[in-house]
């Protein structure tokens, strides 16, 4: 019963208005028959517009059904039949090739889907009718040509009117209940016209007028009064127009015109049709009070003006309709629909004024990155990596409150705006229900994919924002005067979202006080670099390796040193880290690399190619990737005459598995360069990777050399390692080795090569060759 609920009263509403529109318009017949409009065929093509081609039999029962309800006893059924059956295949017809063959939006939100409701609706189907219609008087020669022709166009222009009045009025009236365009988009909403003037807007005389000329001005600017005044000179312009049809013999039907330019330029076609529907009932009302003996004029005169009016109305709208989405593209992510960047750092510095002017406002932002983003976008590709990225969107718009503002910053990061939070709790609390909706599996692809999200979180209200000022304290590296608060605070979020991906991710982290410390000394560091590897003040020592059988050296390990200014002795893993983030690491890593290179060279000279070590350097992944490097390290050892396999490049398991680094070191083996893995054991290591890429060298992390002799666990450990190499025909150098017990078991195990403060410190190269190379072992 339930399923055929629905029908049935659609069904019976559709027939009761059916009837009394056909009543009211028997009121207003211009001669027997011919109605002035006929507003039940606009009815007709809403319901199969909006409720379905299903309705199409229904509309074969209007006719006979009026024919009965009136109770007429001269009333031929057969040519009711014929005429309802004839309007029912060409409604159905038209509306089929709208919906299916041409794809119209019957909700009419622009120019295209309304040219082609009135070509066909309200022009092309009704004329057919009524060429069926009147076929029907013809028979038996009752009707002249002339006759035929004027009835035609009386029966076309009364139906045409009536769909072109009507239908679109309903259309864009029931475009506001989702419930009847579940398979449709939203529609784009046109710019507001005459809205409220935002703070920054306000214009210089805005500030000087007296506040009763401005509360004057804020009056004729509200939109209730445009309203009245476009109804009041509709209605009387329709009135002089079809009211008082002689008027010194002048014909005023024009004068309608104005008011529907008026409502057109304002409101668009929305607007425009319910001001059609106004004019033409008020117009039939003021003429239909008699009878018209010849209605024709008056007939295509309100068909003009309706299909004027419309097509001025979807005019407008689709003009408005472009500048709001290209209004909209500027200020939105074209994937995922959110907020862009520019979006973001207006609505920030909004909110940022507004906490500057009230002491209790506070705001929040929340600076998203998604954890492992990369690996869906390696294993799936970048197609279901923009599905990932549209969903977490969705996730994120349904999880924050109704009045934030998520955007999309570029990549897998995003950024929601807390606009008007209590405090750092309320921030906390909505970082904590953006954790758990976004930790819930995804289906892409057939596949169910689980991705984590770190957010960073800065809250600012007029005091500051946990240490940056958001007045006067401008003049640091974290913030400038320049930037202005948006930048700081986003700069703030981010930071405290490195710090949450740094511990792991799948987290939150608030910005405080050490935070921005560690951002001051980080960009400090970064700056002072800079300055020490333009001016090559980066150094190098040397850590001797020696061989475990005789103690003889036989390779020295090249290290970084830079002592700074201010800062002293800078620990080589944290400006090496900082030169990895700036990009530095290329230069500074070609400077090691002459100065270890040129020195190998200088005692290959000095004491002999058999007595003099090689040397080894450390290479990064990022120093690999460029096509170039292995040309200009080639080119390096020519210029400083160090043949290739006196050089030996180390670098970590991770870096000589990366892909892309597989072509440099093919070229440094077919040279002759020895490549060297190191930290071994650490790392995820992979046997295959191995056979297709074997190093001459494995470096055995300090880690496992700390447990020797006494762990078993390591011992057999080493022991694989060492067996792995010598089937690889790689050596083994000992990292880390500190106690004569250690290098003891090394002895026994058969590793060949070792290093550490038990045989020597990194020293400089004067003193490496005083104690090894001057000096007979």
């Amino acid at each position: 019963m339930r399923r055929w609920r629905g029908p049935l009263i659609v069904s019976v509403v559709y027939l009761g208005l059916w009837l009394g529109l056909d009543a009211i318009a028997s009121v207003f017949q211009a001669r027997q028959g011919v109605s002035l409009w006929y507003p039940p065929t606009g009815l007709s093509f809403v319901l199969l517009l909006v409720c379905g081609l299903r309705y199409a039999p229904l509309l074969l029962l209007t006719e006979p059904l009026n024919a009965l309800v009136r109770g007429r006893p001269d009333v031929s059924w057969l040519g009711e039949w014929l005429s309802s059956t004839l309007g029912t295949a060409v409604y159905t017809t038209v509306a089929w090739l709208l919906l299916r063959r041409l794809r119209i939006d019957p909700r009419l939100p622009g120019q295209r889907d309304v040219a082609w409701f009135l070509g066909l609706a309200a022009v092309a189907g009704p004329l057919v009718v009524a060429v069926g219609q009147v076929l029907q008087y013809t028979v038996g020669g009752l009707l002249t040509w002339g006759e035929f022709f004027r009835g035609v166009l009386g029966f076309w222009s009364g139906r045409a009117t009536g769909v072109g009045v009507l239908a679109p009025a309903l259309l864009i009236a029931s475009r506001r209940l989702p419930a009847l365009w579940r398979d449709r988009p939203p529609l784009p909403g046109p710019p507001r016209v005459g809205g409220r003037r935002t703070a920054q807007g306000a214009a210089w005389p805005d500030r000087l007028r007296p506040r009763w000329l401005g509360r004057l001005v804020d009056r004729l600017h509200d939109g209730r009064l445009e309203l009245v005044g476009q109804a009041a000179l509709l209605l009387t312009t329709v009135y002089l127009a079809y009211g008082e049809l002689d008027v010194s013999g002048l014909d005023l039907a024009y004068l309608v015109y104005v008011p529907l330019i008026w409502i057109a330029v304002r409101g668009g076609l929305p607007r425009t049709a319910f001001a059609v529907l106004v004019a033409n009932a008020l117009a039939v009302t003021l003429v239909g009070r008699d009878v018209v003996e010849s209605p024709l004029r008056l007939q295509l005169g309100l068909v003009t003006l309706t299909l004027a009016g419309l097509t001025l109305g979807a005019l407008v709208t689709g003009r408005q309709a472009n500048i709001a989405a290209a209004e909209h593209a500027a200020v939105h992510d074209s994937l995922t629909g959110l907020a862009n960047r520019v979006l973001l750092m207006d609505r920030v510095a909004a909110a940022a004024h507004r906490a500057e002017r009230t002491p209790e406002a506070r705001f929040a932002v929340l600076y998203c990155d998604l954890d492992g983003f990369k690996g869906v976008n390696d294993l799936l590709g970048h197609d279901a990596g923009d599905e990932l990225l549209v969903a977490v969107a969705r996730r994120l718009e349904e999880a924050v409150r109704p009045g934030d503002l998520v955007s999309r910053l570029g990549g897998d990061e995003l950024a929601v705006l807390l606009d008007g939070v209590t405090g750092v709790e309320e921030a906390a609390g909505v970082a904590e229900r953006l954790l758990a909706a976004l930790a819930e599996p995804y289906a892409l692809d057939g596949r169910e994919v689980v991705v984590t999200v770190s957010i960073g979180v800065a809250v600012a209200d007029a005091e500051g924002l946990a240490g940056p000022q958001l007045r006067g304290e401008r003049e640091d590296p974290v913030g400038s005067r320049e930037d202005g608060h948006a930048e700081e605070v986003l700069r703030a979020a981010d930071l405290a979202l490195q710090r949450a991906k740094a511990t792991g991710g799948h987290r939150y982290e608030l910005f405080n006080e050490p935070l921005r410390r560690q951002a001051r000394d980080r960009l400090g560091l970064r700056a002072a670099l800079r300055r020490a590897v333009g001016a090559g003040a980066v150094t190098v020592v040397y850590q001797p390796i020696v061989r475990v059988a005789d103690g003889r050296l036989v390779v020295v390990e090249a290290l970084a040193r830079w002592r700074d200014g201010q800062r002293g002795e800078v620990p080589a893993a944290e400006f090496i880290a900082a030169a990895e983030e700036t990009g530095l690491i290329h230069e500074l890593g070609m400077q090691v690399l002459e100065q270890a290179c040129t020195q190998a060279a200088q005692w290959r000279r000095l004491f002999g190619p058999v007595a003099a070590p090689r040397v080894a350097v450390n290479v990064s992944t990022r120093q690999l990737l460029p096509a170039d490097f292995p040309a200009r390290v080639l080119a390096l050892l020519d210029r400083v005459g160090l043949p290739p396999d006196a050089l030996e490049l180390e670098m970590t398991e991770s870096c000589a598995m990366e892909p892309g680094a597989r072509a440099a070191l093919q070229r440094f083996t077919a040279a002759g360069v020895t490549l060297a893995v190191d930290d071994f054991g650490t790392g995820y290591s992979s046997f295959a990777a191995l056979r297709e890429r074997t190093p001459q060298a494995f470096k055995l992390d300090r880690s496992f050399v700390a447990r020797l002799p006494d762990d078993r666990p390591t011992d057999a450990i080493v022991s694989a390692v060492l067996a792995l190499a010598e089937h690889l025909g790689a050596t083994v150098t000992a990292e880390g080795v500190e106690t004569e017990e250690q290098l003891q078991r090394l002895r026994e195990l058969g590793c060949a090569q070792a290093q550490g403060f038990l045989l020597g410190h990194p020293a400089a190269a004067e003193q490496i060759e005083r104690e090894w190379l001057r000096r007979p072992r």
